[in-house]
C-alpha cells in the first residue's frame, strides 16, 4: 500500500505541473485532477496486485516504471481526426486499464528472454523494450498481434546460432518494406501506432522510424527513435533509429538504411551538408524526450549572461530559412544561462520566453570547431559586400537579373539594409556592418534562403 501511495504522490505532482499551453487547433479533454487521481489509483492498485509475489518482483518494478510515466501519457482522439481537422488531446488513462499494461509487461518479458537480448540490462529493458507506446499515438493492443505476426521470423532466428540484434533489425526492415512506403509530403496529423500504420501503409521518416520500433522491441531489440527538431542550417526536421550493441550506438534509418549506414547528406556529399544542432530521443519518462546530442556530435557547453531578475524561460534557437525556431532549452545558473551540449559550427540565438513572447538574450553565436565562441555582433565599421547567392544548395539560389532582393542585418531583430533590383548576377551593398549576421531574400520567388556573414570578400554560410 505504501508503494501505491508513493506512486500516487508522483501522479499528483505530475498533474500539478503539466498545465502546458495548447497549440493552435488543439483542445484537451483533460479530466479534473481528482477524477484522474482516482483512475490512476484504480489502475495502479489492480496492476501492482498482480505482481505481489517474490517471484514477480522484477515485473513489479517494470509495472512501477510504467506507472511512473503514465500521468504524462496522452494521445489525439483518432476517431475525431477522421471526422474533422480538430486535434483533441486525451489522457491515456481514459482508454487503458491494468489488463492492458499487464499484457504489455508479460510480452515485454518474453522479448527480453530471446537469446539476442540476454545482455540487455534491466535499465535498458525498461527504457527500450517495456514502454507500451513510442510517441503520442493512441494506445493499441499491439504486443500480442506483433508477436504472432513475426512468429515465423522469430522461430527461424532462434534456430540459427549466433543471431544478433542488428541481423534481426535487417530482417524486420525487409518485411516492413513489403508494405510500408516512404512519402516525403505525407501529412497524417499525429503519431500512428503499428496497427494504424499497417492501415495507412505509408509515412514520412518520422512515421517510419516510429513504426519500426514496434516489431523490433517485440523481438527484443533495444531500438531508439532519435530526431533533430530542426536542422541547424536549413528548414525541416528528421528522424531515424538507433540500437546499442556492446555499449556502442549504431544508427539506422527505419526500413531505408541498415544499422551502421548513414545518409550521405550528413557526411559530406552536396553543397551544404545538413547539420544537427541538437539530437533528441523519444523517452517514456522525462517529459517525452532526452538529449543525446553528445552521442552523435562533438559538442560544447555555452554560458550566456542573463539579467538581474532571472525572469523568462531560456531557449536556444536556430534559423530555419525564414524564422528562428527552438531546438533546446537552457537553465539559469546565478545570473547566467547555461546551454548544455550544443553542436559546433551551427549558428544559435539565445532567447528568453516570457509571457508568450521571445526576446534575444544575446547576439547570435557559433561554437567553432576548436571550441572558441564567435559572436555575430555588428561593428561600428562597415564594408562593401558583393553577394552572389541567397543560399548555396543549388544554382536556383543564385542572383538573377531583373529579380528583386532585400538584405537584412540582425540587431536584436531583422533590420533591412535596402531593396534592390538585380542588374547582374552580383548584388552590391555598401555600408554593411562588419561582423553582422546577414540574410538575403528574393522578394519574387523561392523559399530557400540562409543566414551568412561576409568575411574576406566571401559569403560564409550558417
Amino acid at each position: 500500500m505504501r508503494r501505491i501511495l508513493s506512486i500516487a504522490c508522483l501522479f499528483l505532482l505530475a498533474t500539478a505541473c503539466s498545465g502546458g499551453k495548447e497549440g493552435a487547433g488543439v483542445s484537451s479533454q483533460a479530466q479534473p485532477a481528482q477524477v484522474q487521481s482516482r483512475r490512476f489509483l484504480e489502475i495502479s492498485g489492480n496492476l501492482l496486485s498482480r505482481y505481489a509475489s517474490e517471484a514477480d518482483s522484477l515485473k513489479r518494478k517494470a509495472a512501477e516504471y510504467l506507472l511512473a510515466g503514465l500521468p504524462e501519457q496522452w494521445h489525439y482522439d483518432v476517431t475525431q481526426l477522421e471526422e474533422s481537422t480538430a486535434l483533441v488531446r486525451v489522457s491515456d488513462m481514459k482508454v487503458i486499464d491494468a489488463d492492458y499494461l499487464a499484457e504489455n509487461i508479460d510480452y515485454a518479458f518474453k522479448a527480453w528472454e530471446l537469446p539476442w537480448a540476454k545482455d540487455v540490462s534491466f535499465e535498458d529493458f525498461c527504457r527500450y523494450l517495456l514502454p507500451y507506446k513510442m510517441g503520442n499515438e493512441a494506445p493499441e493492443r499491439w504486443r500480442a498481434a506483433v508477436w504472432e505476426e513475426f512468429a515465423a521470423l522469430r522461430q527461424q532466428a532462434l534456430a540459427e546460432a549466433g543471431m544478433t540484434a542488428p541481423e534481426i533489425c535487417c530482417r524486420v526492415a525487409r518485411e516492413a518494406r513489403k508494405w510500408f512506403t516512404f512519402r516525403f509530403n505525407w501529412n497524417y496529423p499525429t503519431d500512428a501506432g503499428y496497427l494504424k500504420a499497417k492501415q495507412l501503409r505509408e509515412g514520412t521518416c518520422k512515421g517510419a522510424s516510429l513504426m519500426i520500433l514496434y516489431p523490433l522491441r517485440a523481438l527484443g531489440v533495444c531500438a531508439t527513435y532519435d530526431y533533430v527538431p530542426n536542422w541547424g542550417n536549413r528548414s525541416g526536421e528528421h528522424a531515424w533509429n538507433g540500437m546499442y550493441v556492446d555499449g556502442r550506438l549504431i544508427p539506422f534509418s527505419s526500413t531505408d538504411l541498415e544499422p551502421g549506414r548513414a545518409k550521405q547528406e550528413f557526411v559530406g556529399v552536396g553543397r551544404m551538408i545538413r547539420k544537427r544542432p541538437k539530437v533528441l530521443r523519444k523517452d517514456y519518462l522525462n517529459a517525452g524526450s532526452i538529449d543525446v546530442t553528445t552521442e552523435y556530435l562533438q559538442t560544447a557547453d555555452l554560458s550566456v549572461w542573463g539579467r538581474w531578475n532571472r525572469s523568462g524561460e531560456p531557449q536556444l534557437m536556430v534559423f530555419d530559412n525564414a524564422n528562428w525556431v527552438c531546438v533546446g532549452e537552457g537553465e539559469w545558473k546565478g545570473l547566467r544561462v547555461e546551454y548544455k551540449a550544443v553542436a559546433r559550427e551551427v549558428a544559435f540565438l539565445p532567447v528568453l520566453l516570457e509571457n508568450g513572447r521571445k526576446r534575444s538574450l544575446n547576439w547570435p553565436l557559433v561554437v567553432k570547431r576548436d571550441g572558441t565562441v564567435k559572436i555575430f555582433r555588428p561593428s561600428i565599421w562597415s564594408q562593401t559586400v558583393r553577394l552572389t547567392a541567397k543560399y548555396p544548395e543549388d544554382d536556383s539560389n543564385a542572383i538573377f537579373p531583373g529579380e528583386h532582393y532585400e538584405l537584412f542585418c540582425w540587431r536584436g531583430q531583422w533590420e533591412s539594409l535596402g531593396k534592390q533590383e538585380a542588374t547582374d548576377t552580383v548584388l552590391v551593398y555598401e555600408r554593411v556592418p562588419k561582423g553582422a549576421l546577414l540574410w538575403l531574400r528574393n522578394l519574387d520567388k523561392g523559399e530557400q534562403e540562409r543566414i551568412f556573414t561576409y568575411e574576406n570578400g566571401k559569403q560564409v554560410w550558417y
